[in-house]
């Protein structure tokens, strides 16, 4: 629990930086989270003036109503699929291929019986197909 109290004293720092700012919402929200944290009367103390100043706002912060997308904030779900790289055919059937694969043994394309040595060298040479940085790159002619 001394690492609560760590990060509790720490949010109540950073709340108070954003009163001296006059950033009421902000210091609200990490005077909560020291609260959860490590509940002490120093943060309690803090938060009670700005209740009484800020009741609707405080209201609208305390995570039972629905959060405000600040602006300049992108939906997570947007960035990952803007930023997702296309694949070539030969790709997705190899991909397809390895699903369609019953065993480890069948993916690496190896015996059953097979030594150490031959399931490491089978491994490294697919794992080298499939790594986005050792993959044969294709060269504009």
């Amino acid at each position: 629990m001394e690492v609560n109290r760590d990060e509790a004293e720490r949010c109540i720092d950073i709340a108070t930086a954003a009163l001296t700012n006059n950033q009421a919402e902000k210091a609200v929200r990490f005077l909560e989270k020291a609260q959860k944290l490590f509940p002490t009367d120093k943060a309690r103390g803090k938060r009670r003036p700005l209740e009484k100043r800020n009741e609707c706002q405080l209201a609208s912060s305390d995570g039972t109503g629905p959060r405000q997308r600040r602006p300049g904030e992108e939906d997570q779900g947007e960035k990952a699929s803007q930023t997702a790289k296309s694949y070539t055919s030969d790709q997705l059937d190899a991909v397809k291929k390895i699903k369609q694969c019953k065993d480890f043994y069948e993916i690496l394309g190896v015996k059953k019986d097979a030594s150490e040595d031959d399931l490491k060298k089978s491994y490294r040479k697919l794992a080298l197909k499939f790594h986005p940085d050792k993959k044969p790159r294709t060269r504009c002619h």
